[in-house]
């Protein structure tokens, strides 16, 4: 179950630093790169503890953050543009 949460953290938080980069946001990807490297710590020690029984943990946790990463930033870019307009 670490390895899940883990998992779905570092993928969320990739998607999430992919697009801070694409839109040159240097604050938000300074400060989410903390973020990254706790994440990827914690999948490691995940990792390390379960061996290769964290193989599905892994892959339900990748799909769970780039769908949760996809929803929010589509989300937080609708917010944007109304408060924009």
């Amino acid at each position: 179950m670490t390895a899940l949460i883990a998992t779905a953290a570092l993928v969320f938080l990739r998607a999430i630093q992919q697009q801070n980069v694409q839109h040159r946001l240097r604050l938000a990807a300074a400060l989410t790169s903390f973020g990254l490297a706790a994440a990827e710590a914690g999948l490691v020690l995940a990792i390390v503890d379960t061996g290769w029984a964290a193989v599905p943990w892994i892959g339900a946790g990748g799909a769970i953050g780039v769908v949760l990463a996809i929803e929010t930033h589509h989300r937080v870019m609708q917010w944007i543009v109304t408060k924009i307009s």
